[in-house]
């Protein structure tokens, strides 16, 4: 967590009411671990928490702390403060998350995802409408990042040729050979795919990009020529043998109906992929409308 987004998660969570004694002790607090170490620094908190009118809140404390780890490197001393918030707060879900942002820090995911996981069974039912909404969605997507559950589609990766089929009523109507490029983007952690028509000239872009609270990917498509916006629609994945997938495609079609597509994949090898989509006919029974035999 960068330290200029923590001042907003702090005012949001005191509602941008931070008193100038809770400051200066704050500041009082983070001196003294720069003259005489952390734990010099705890006892003074100690003090103040014992004698002053007012003490620290538990996001207050997460400023130390997120300050010592990030501007001065110090992860021995941040974990101390960010373990003290835990002992002094532990109905609250931020320390938790906090000290799992420290964890992964420190390079130790699997013992961050414990405390992102006890975070977010705090936060999830929270009558604190910040954690509810805020801080729980967060968490979910930080656990959600350590399990990859956003790169759970990078076997599509890569520069396909496409041997497709379109059908109607079960029977083969157009046959074509098409590209796709598909490019994971780190920045968005997103998957775009470009299509390509027989020309070799685009065709469009979809985007697909993983939700953690729903646990499925939201998908956007659009296509310059056809200037019908932006169409979406909700993808969720499951895995229904070796190296096969299902996606099941929720959508809503521009007559406001819901609608669904069933998606099948088999990964035959690194370069050679099977993907065919399937919808309900009138009697409810699955058949295919599209098959693509994809080679790199």
């Amino acid at each position: 967590m960068k330290f200029s987004f923590l001042l907003l998660i702090i005012f949001a969570f005191d509602g941008f009411a931070q008193e100038k004694t809770s400051t200066s002790i704050q500041e009082e607090i983070y001196k003294e671990y720069k003259s005489n170490g952390v734990d010099q620094a705890i006892s003074k908190y100690r003090q103040h928490k014992k004698n002053a009118a007012h003490e620290l809140t538990q996001a207050e404390l997460n400023l130390v702390a997120y300050r010592i780890m990030n501007e001065d490197k110090d992860l021995d001393a941040a974990g101390k403060i960010f373990k003290l918030n835990m002992e002094e707060y532990p109905q609250a879900a931020n320390p938790y998350d906090s000290y799992g942002d420290y964890l992964v820090e420190k390079g130790n995911e699997k013992e961050a995802k414990e405390y992102f996981q006890k975070s977010a069974a705090l936060s999830k039912n929270s009558q604190d409408e910040w954690e509810k909404k805020t801080l729980y969605p967060n968490t979910t997507s930080k656990l959600a990042k350590l399990d990859r559950k956003h790169k759970q589609m990078d076997f599509l990766l890569g520069d396909w040729n496409i041997d497709a089929t379109a059908y109607q009523d079960g029977k083969e109507t157009i046959k074509m050979k098409i590209k796709d490029k598909i490019q994971f983007d780190e920045d968005t952690n997103s998957i775009f795919i470009h299509h390509f028509n027989e020309q070799n000239e685009p065709d469009g872009i979809r985007i697909i990009t993983y939700d953690a609270l729903d646990d499925e990917f939201d998908v956007a498509y659009f296509h310059s020529d056809r200037l019908r916006g932006i169409e979406v629609s909700r993808m969720k994945m499951k895995t229904i043998g070796d190296n096969q997938f299902e996606f099941m495609d929720s959508f809503t079609t521009g007559d406001g109906e819901e609608m669904q597509l069933k998606h099948e994949i088999k990964k035959v090898s690194d370069s050679k992929m099977d993907w065919v989509i399937l919808e309900q006919n009138d009697n409810n029974e699955w058949q295919r409308v599209y098959a693509m035999n994809m080679t790199k």
